[in-house]
């Protein structure tokens, strides 16, 4: 018996012992998260959590997320990998009086596989589509020896580069900026693609960009901006570059200017400067600048940045002006030629701290800059047609403008990320005092003999000083809408807000006028003296959800503002308050295939600008007095776009599409009327009021066809949009319409050796108004456009191209300029750092500056002159060294595997 007791003591000791290891193995419970280099979640990575008796295997959701409920130890060692990253290992020990512990967010870096004089010949896909991201792998391109990332950019559809570097995705302006998911320099995309070596890049991503405390918070609202990341290739994240030019034309333009640039990952430090002459019949320009920036990373998880510029100059340019304005009682055309001089001061200064930590988002940024400019200009004005009159006025003036501003932004992560708290303070100060001396003659003529009847002459000299200041804040907490248990890895937040602003403006302007027989003195009618204060207040409600295809989100603002104004010699004071009431809604949705469809609606709401309210007469312009309306009510604008992208992996056809629309209501537009003045002759009057039935409609197209490897590419795009305007003339509604067309056909061949664009397109405008039904305006243009390069060794390359222009309906002379230009680029010395080229501008003499815009009831044409049949050379040396000598790539190097 007692035998048996002791068996079963034994065994029921055995039976807690197990009991206690099993609950000792069960008291930890471990999670992390997986993210790239641009801090994005990496989906479906394999983890494993080893023991000293225990493997736990797991992968990440959709949000990179992991968790393993169940670990033995406080002490394991992780091993993550994933196809195209390299791996990461490493040993952990938690806290073992924590039974939860969070792991610190974990980064991969990209992984790819060097052959070294083997060329990788792997058929890669040019394009992947995303919910907010459009990602092209530079290994599917054409990149030669010496090419840059903006020749790079030149090559991808969707994306257009103009001379002066702007680059637009989709018709949007990029704004921002990255390199591997980090701010570089100073942001300048149109500066650093023309800097940096187009063989160094993996990637290039095209980012619907809500801003980083969107990004750190996931409440994305309202309108995104377009940014650039550019993904390098491995060890390609460090590098120095830049270096100096000089450059002679025979136009008598010469130019010196320097750049250098260092770059070790997070820590950049910048420096440039240039100076440049150029004096013909047409321009005079004398101008220089410095500029130097620095970016550094102070901790882990906080960084600096600063820059400073400076640019100083002169210039003095001729230009043409056409005005053709519909009225009721008849037109008037307007010819304008004017001649300016001007000389500007410019000091710009940005600081910047940035910190991210897991629970918070921090940063401050301050910014303040000094302008001193002085203008003289002398211009005619001949008005014929309804109103017969010349004015030829002289002008000169001069204008100091200091500015400062600050904002300060900090978020934090509550309850387990699922709450979201950020808070935020702005202000800004801004001065200005000019002083400008106006001598204005007026010419009248006889209405049926065109004979000058009298001159009329007015000398001025306006004082006017401003000052402004404003502050602001807002506060904005979110709450997050996801079940505790939902290991999905969808997310859905709702959120509240609140934003203000006050901001005070405060404007003295006194005109003193001097009379023919040289007495000067001050004439109360001609100036202004008044105080103004703006108040407006936003409240919104939002809804945000996030799914592995799918993300939207859609809100309601509710803003009343109200300003008031105080004339100080007359005691007058003016109050107009508003409420106003917008909506928000943003879609995106990912299609299977590498494809997406986004769709973005967004109101928003304006009040008039308080010079708009104010009803004291403005006489500043002679030929035009001035009354504001201080009833005027708040613009409602509401904008809505659908775009739809698509790219065939197998047919090499991507498609490109996308409709949009921008609808008014309370529109404040201008109400001019004719009034006899003192003389008996004519003059205008300009009033403001509320109108409905301002809209604009139109959609684009892009079909891209690659072939032969992606080095052939036929590309058919094109838009068309109708506006309609509604506006006054002489107290009478009246209604403008405008349609335009452009189509285009575009071929690229792009090899190794040479390089052949060609392109023709069409473009038609046509305007109609209710005002005199007859008048109609239609402007059309052919544009055929070719360009070659041709690279016979990696020191030499030449190129050409030449543009056909063909011009119908402007009134200023056009003409159908031909432009033909050539040019050859030559290197020296090891590592072609010495640069030469010649290039010879506008062969046959043709060129011409052309611009044209409608605004209510005026057609206006601009024309600017300059001497644009020039031959320019260019000597420089090129610093470009990235990496290590044993980590740089090869030029065949491939990057699909980066792509994953």
């Amino acid at each position: 018996m007692r035998k048996s007791n002791n068996i079963c003591f034994l065994i029921f000791f055995i039976l807690i012992t197990l009991s206690s290891n099993a609950l000792a193995q069960s008291q930890f419970k471990i999670s992390g998260n997986v993210i790239d280099s641009l801090k994005k979640p990496i989906e479906g990575v394999s983890i494993r959590l080893i023991t000293d008796k225990d493997t736990l295997r797991s992968n990440a959701d959709a949000k990179g997320n992991f968790t393993f409920a169940k670990v033995s130890h406080n002490k394991f060692y992780l091993i993550v990998s994933a196809l195209g990253y390299k791996p990461f290992a490493s040993i952990y020990e938690v806290e073992s009086s924590k039974k939860t512990s969070v792991l610190e967010p974990i980064m991969l870096k990209t992984e790819t596989i060097r052959l070294e004089d083997v060329e990788v010949k792997v058929k890669v896909d040019p394009i992947k589509i995303k919910k907010d991201t459009i990602e092209y792998n530079a290994g599917a391109y054409t990149v030669r020896e010496n090419d840059k990332v903006e020749d790079l950019l030149k090559q991808l559809q969707g994306i257009e580069v103009d001379e002066k570097g702007a680059v637009t995705a989709m018709g949007k302006k990029m704004t921002k900026l990255r390199v591997n998911g980090e701010d570089f320099f100073t942001s300048n995309v149109e500066d650093y693609i023309r800097q940096l070596p187009a063989d160094i890049i993996a990637k290039l991503q095209v980012i619907d960009d809500y801003g980083d405390e969107a990004n750190f918070t996931g409440i994305k609202t309202g309108t995104p901006q377009k940014m650039l990341n550019l993904v390098t290739k491995p060890g390609m994240d460090k590098g120095a570059f830049g270096g100096v030019s000089m450059n002679s034309a025979t136009n008598n333009a010469h130019n010196l200017g320097g750049n250098g640039s260092l770059w070790k990952k997070t820590k950049q430090i910048g420096f440039g400067g240039r100076y440049g002459i150029t004096n013909n019949e047409f321009s005079k320009l004398n101008n220089g600048a410095l500029n130097g920036n620095i970016r550094d990373k102070i901790s882990k998880e906080f960084s600096v940045n600063g820059s400073y510029n400076f640019s100083n100059g002169t210039n003095k340019s001729i230009q043409s002006n056409y005005l053709e304005t519909f009225n009721p009682q008849g037109t008037i055309f307007d010819l304008r030629e004017s001649a300016n001089n001007s000389r500007s001061l410019n000091n710009n200064i940005n600081l910047g701290l940035n910190g991210a930590t897991k629970k918070n988002y921090f940063n401050v940024s301050l910014t303040g800059s000094l302008a001193d400019t002085q203008n003289e200009a002398f211009s005619t004005s001949k008005k014929t047609g309804f109103i017969k009159q010349d004015l030829i006025s002289n002008t000169a003036s001069q204008n100091s403008n200091p500015n400062l501003n600050g904002s300060i932004n900090w978020s934090r992560r509550l309850a387990n990320n699922k709450r979201s708290l950020s808070m935020g303070f702005n202000f800004g100060t801004n001065g200005g005092n000019s002083n400008s001396t106006i001598n204005d003659i007026i010419r009248y003529y006889n209405e049926t003999t065109n004979v000058l009847v009298k001159d009329s002459l007015l000398n001025r000299l306006v004082d006017n000083n401003t000052s402004s200041s404003n502050f602001g804040g807002n506060i904005q907490f979110s709450n997050s809408l996801k079940k505790a248990n939902d290991s999905t890895g969808n997310y859905s937040f709702i959120n509240l807000s609140y934003r203000f602003s006050v901001s005070r403006s405060q404007n003295l302007q006194t005109t003193t006028v001097t009379n023919p027989l040289g007495n000067s003195f001050v004439v109360d009618s001609l100036g202004q003296d008044y105080v103004s204060n703006f108040i407006n207040q936003n409240f919104s409600v939002g809804f945000n959800t996030n799914a592995k295809r799918i993300s939207y989100n859609f809100g309601l603002n509710f803003s009343p503002s109200i300003i008031i104004g105080k004339y100080q010699n007359t005691g007058q004071e003016l109050r107009n308050y508003q409420l106003n009431f917008s909506p928000s809604a943003n879609l995106s949705y990912q299609i299977k295939d590498n494809g997406n469809l986004s769709f973005g609606y967004n109101g928003y709401t304006s009040s008039p600008d308080f010079n708009k309210l104010q009803p004291i007469r403005n006489n500043n312009d002679v030929q035009n007095l001035i009354i504001g309306n201080p009833d005027l009510k708040a613009t409602s604008s509401h904008t809505a776009d659908l775009s739809y992208n698509k790219f065939g992996l197998k047919s090499g056809l991507s498609i490109m599409a996308g409709l949009s629309g921008t609808f008014a209501f309370n529109s404040v537009v201008s109400n001019t009327v004719f009034l006899r003045d003192t003389l008996n002759s004519l003059k205008q009057q300009t009033t403001y009021e509320n109108v409905n039935g301002i809209y604009n409609v139109g959609g684009n197209y892009s079909l891209n066809k690659r072939m032969l490897d992606n080095k052939l590419s036929l590309s058919i795009n094109g838009n068309i949009a109708y506006s309609r305007n509604v506006f006054y003339t002489d107290n009478i509604l009246n209604r403008s319409g405008g349609i335009n067309i452009s189509n285009g056909v575009r071929f690229n061949l792009n090899e190794k050796k040479y390089s052949f664009n060609t392109s023709v397109s069409y473009s038609f405008s046509s305007n109609t108004y209710s005002v005199m039904n007859q008048n109609i305006r239609n402007v059309q243009v052919l544009a055929l456009n070719g360009s070659a390069s041709w690279i016979p060794s990696k020191r030499l390359r030449v190129n050409a191209s030449a543009s056909k222009s063909l011009n119908f309906g402007y009134n200023l002379y056009a003409g159908n300029p031909l432009l033909v230009n050539m040019g050859l680029n030559t290197s020296f010395l090891k590592g072609n750092k010495l640069l030469f080229s010649i290039q010879a501008n506008d062969l046959f003499n043709q060129g011409a500056l052309f611009s044209t815009s409608i605004s209510n009831n005026s057609i206006s044409e601009n024309r600017t002159r300059f001497i644009s049949r020039f031959v320019q050379a260019t000597l420089g040396y090129n610093l470009s060294q990235f990496g290590n000598k044993k980590s740089k790539t090869n030029g065949n190097f491939n990057a699909d595997e980066l792509n994953n």
